[in-house]
């Protein structure tokens, strides 16, 4: 199956660059981070990698649409400007998960909190509140025919991944973190998504496409 041919939607999750709480290990919720000099540098090479698709493969967007954080927002209009595609704004249902009182902390401060007999953070958005968000936000963004870039985060990403159903292409063990300006992809139809593609660069889009014709 090409997951490409827009007889079905293709939905995908575009992880936004990189900001000095990525870089340093910090639990990164709803706090607004901005990009750093490398996110930016990040969302540019995602960029003309998207603009290589369109060229190479035909792989264009209906709409993009990103979280309402200025780091997605920054990354989605720099790509907006790569690819030609209308930039439809905002959405609150694509926003990061709330990390509540784990929010900022380092890598060894909140590994410890939640994985050493500690009792639920009751602060910390649930997975089922977080894909409800996702699945209502799909339902009402995605329909047969159109490729919707999502541009967010890296949690909500990984949560709804995991939780989705997945293609016999994607190993049972997929690895579970996304890299910034990293791609998931997913084909929608009958309201129900199905995993094609697990973190890969924009610059392998157009390699895929081409592999399956």
């Amino acid at each position: 199956m090409n997951f490409f041919d827009t007889s079905k939607g293709i939905v995908c999750f575009l992880r936004h660059g990189q900001t000095d709480w990525n870089l340093n290990f910090k639990m990164q919720g709803r706090e607004e981070i901005p990009l750093n000099s490398t996110g930016i540098a990040q969302a540019q090479d995602c960029a003309n990698g998207l603009a290589d698709a369109l060229q190479r493969a035909g792989i264009s967007w209906t709409k993009i649409i990103s979280s309402p954080l200025g780091r997605a927002k920054e990354t989605a209009k720099i790509i907006k400007e790569a690819v030609g595609c209308e930039y439809f704004g905002a959405d609150d249902r694509v926003i990061e998960r709330d990390f509540g009182e784990l929010s900022g902390l380092v890598y060894e401060e909140y590994s410890k909190a939640t994985f050493n007999n500690v009792p639920e953070i009751r602060t910390v958005e649930t997975i089922d509140a977080i894909m409800e968000r996702l699945n209502d936000f799909i339902k009402d963004n995605v329909a047969n025919g159109e490729r919707v870039l999502i541009v967010t985060h890296g949690a909500v990403t990984r949560i709804f991944a995991r939780n989705s159903k997945k293609s016999p292409k994607i190993p049972p063990d997929f690895e579970r973190s996304i890299d910034n300006c990293h791609l998931v992809i997913y084909t929608y139809d009958q309201n129900e998504t199905e995993l094609q593609a697990y973190n890969i660069s924009p610059w392998e889009l157009a390699n895929l496409a081409l592999d399956e014709e």
